[in-house]
């Protein structure tokens, strides 16, 4: 097959839509399918332009087996509702321009979403090039997330948006996403369940097989001995709630806990001051890691926290971080509803607190740390758990799977 592989986020960006991206791409052209991947100038998440990309209009790359094409995008580091948009639109319009003009008559057009914009680049395509199939990714449901956490509020808009979104629908062959949650969803919309395809998240299981011993330099860094870690390791947005760590840590003044906050995101600034003015010693803010150091990390913790704000939207979130937790043999602390609960519940690789509940998370925490056979157990757990039903090599696989019908149909 001929793929383009269209995502707004890609490597050297870190964060989970493009480890997913990826991923699905590595195994792609591993297995002989020639993959061009359409992306923007990194700049994730902090709104500035990567060192070597600056400057720059267009830009080709060639990574592993895989092709890479760049275009520039407005960036900002003032994250607000209009700068959002010409981030989204910029890569909309220059992403299709860039492919016009360097089409290369493909089987497959993959468009990864969010920001929904992406799938306008599919719907021209489309009407172009009729032949090729149109492939839509949901990661997350969109419009209906932004109206959720109250990042879009004009009526006007949230209308637009909702017609864009049953237009992608109406014009693409086939639909992946994440989750049942996500499916039920649009099949509600009125859309068949035959067009819809669930391919979970997941991940690396690869990220132990090197590990011998733990990372000493790390381990007297953060974890002295004594020391109860928890960790989390994501983006810092509005879904997470990580102001719930905070006031949970804070409860646990005299418990000998520390909590590692690694990633980075649009409220990192807001969170940085809240601990400062909180007098909490006893968090550390890492900045981001690259995906091939972020296992050293999670190696020297004793426990994993995956907090999101008390929506239904989020009934349905399935986060990587969850399945990458697990691949590191990390026992888990979830404050999430529904699916994610169910893996957790399934799994047995970790216990659950009330989402935005710092309280009950506090009282988790404790447990945690006085029951550290339990938290063996629960990691071992996990790890089978994950190689068994989230591995994303499989998970690849799958997906080419349902390419490959398409094309032959």
């Amino acid at each position: 097959m001929k793929i383009l592989y269209i995502t707004q986020y890609f490597l050297p960006e870190i964060c989970a839509p493009s480890n997913r991206a990826y991923a699905n791409v590595k195994y792609f052209s591993e297995k002989g399918h020639k993959v061009v991947v359409l992306t923007e100038m990194p700049n994730h998440p902090k709104g500035v332009i990567f060192k070597g990309y600056k400057r720059k209009i267009f830009l080709k790359e060639k990574m592993e087996n895989f092709s890479v094409d760049r275009v520039w995008v407005f960036t900002s580091v003032k994250k607000n509702f209009f700068t959002r948009i010409l981030f989204y639109l910029s890569f909309m319009f220059m992403g299709f321009l860039h492919t016009l003009f360097n089409w290369r008559k493909y089987d497959i057009i993959y468009v990864s979403s969010p920001p929904l914009f992406v799938g306008v680049i599919g719907i021209f395509l489309k009407k172009l090039f009729p032949k090729t199939k149109f492939v839509f990714e949901v990661r997350d449901l969109w419009p209906k997330s932004a109206v959720d956490l109250v990042e879009l509020r004009n009526p006007k808009m949230i209308r637009l948006a909702e017609k864009l979104e049953r237009k992608i629908y109406n014009i693409c062959e086939k639909i992946i996403v994440i989750s049942k949650y996500q499916k039920n969803d649009i099949i509600k919309k009125g859309f068949q369940p035959s067009k819809i395809k669930i391919i979970y998240n997941g991940t690396d299981i690869k990220l132990l097989e090197n590990k011998i011993e733990e990372p000493k330099d790390l381990k007297l860094k953060y974890a002295k001995k004594g020391t109860f870690v928890a960790l989390y390791a994501g983006n810092f947005g509005l879904a997470q709630n990580l102001e719930t760590l905070l006031t949970a840590v804070q409860k646990l003044e005299f418990e000998n806990v520390k909590l590692l906050l690694i990633g980075s995101g649009p409220k990192e600034k807001e969170l940085k001051q809240r601990a400062n003015s909180m007098n909490l010693k006893s968090i550390e803010f890492v900045h981001e890691i690259p995906r091939e150091k972020i296992d050293e990390y999670l190696f020297i913790a004793d426990c994993g926290v995956i907090p999101l704000r008390k929506l239904s939207l989020f009934w349905g979130a399935l986060p990587s971080k969850l399945f990458d937790y697990m691949a590191c043999g990390l026992p888990i602390l979830l404050g999430i509803e529904g699916e994610a609960k169910d893996v957790i519940e399934k799994s047995k690789a970790g216990i659950c607190f009330e989402p935005e509940d710092s309280a009950d998370l506090a009282e988790k925490i404790i447990w945690m740390k006085n029951h550290p056979k339990e938290r063996i157990e629960m990691g071992k757990r996990g790890r089978k758990f994950v190689e068994k039903y989230y591995n994303r090599e499989k998970q690849a696989k799958e997906l080419e799977k349902e390419l490959l019908k398409l094309v032959e149909a």
